[in-house]
């Protein structure tokens, strides 16, 4: 068996996880934050441990008790329908980020269903995943079941948010050559509003044009 792939420090730790996975190498990160005042993982990067481990079947997770060690040993990507609660660390947004590689590889079609935060200024927001990282996974010839539904809008702080992302399992991903850029033909935007009238964004609508 392969030794793990060794590094060090918290950068990167959704693609380092991610690839891991896709490759089947194990992964060891020293190092975490060490340096810090509160040193260790977050709250939200175990979170994402969690998620990680509901997806994918026979993977094996050790942390040291100070947080600051991840020994990670990858399994196979399963899918099905699955839940999970994602906090108030950060958005719905950076989960789905990192599961959005994921999922086309998995046995089964993901029915994932996940609880949170859809807008903040941190992360990339519901809409902006609507909009653009899906349409883009459409020129690998994932099309067909991709969808990702918005159930109820959550600000940060507070969350409250849920959506549900569904993609299909594909044996293989096209090949593209996308080289041409084009040219900016518009421009749009999102207005969105939480537990106030409906006349809020449509103000906000009115102020932008």
């Amino acid at each position: 068996m392969a030794p793990p792939l060794k590094y060090s420090g918290c950068a990167n730790f959704r693609q380092r996880l991610i690839l891991s996975t896709l490759s089947g190498r194990s992964l060891l990160i020293t190092s975490i934050r060490s340096q810090d005042s509160s040193p260790g993982l977050r709250d939200f990067e175990a979170s994402f441990l969690r998620l990680l481990d509901k997806l994918v079947n026979g993977c094996t997770i050790e942390i040291n008790e100070t947080g600051t060690s991840l020994l990670y040993k990858p399994g196979f990507v399963v899918g099905g329908k699955l839940e999970h609660d994602c906090g108030t660390g950060r958005g719905i947004g950076w989960f789905l980020e990192g599961i959005l590689a994921l999922a086309p590889f998995g046995k089964k079609p993901l029915a994932l269903t996940l609880k949170g935060i859809t807008n903040d200024d941190v992360d990339f927001t519901i809409d902006t995943l609507q909009s653009i990282h899906l349409p883009a996974m459409g020129y690998f010839g994932i099309r067909e079941g991709l969808a990702l539904e918005l159930k109820q809008r959550g600000c940060a702080p507070g969350g409250g948010g849920q959506v549900i992302f569904s993609c299909p399992s594909v044996r293989e991903l096209k090949a593209i050559n996308f080289v041409e850029e084009g040219f900016v033909k518009k421009v749009r935007g999102v207005a969105y509003s939480t537990k106030v009238s409906p006349l809020v964004a449509n103000r906000m609508v009115d102020g932008a044009r």
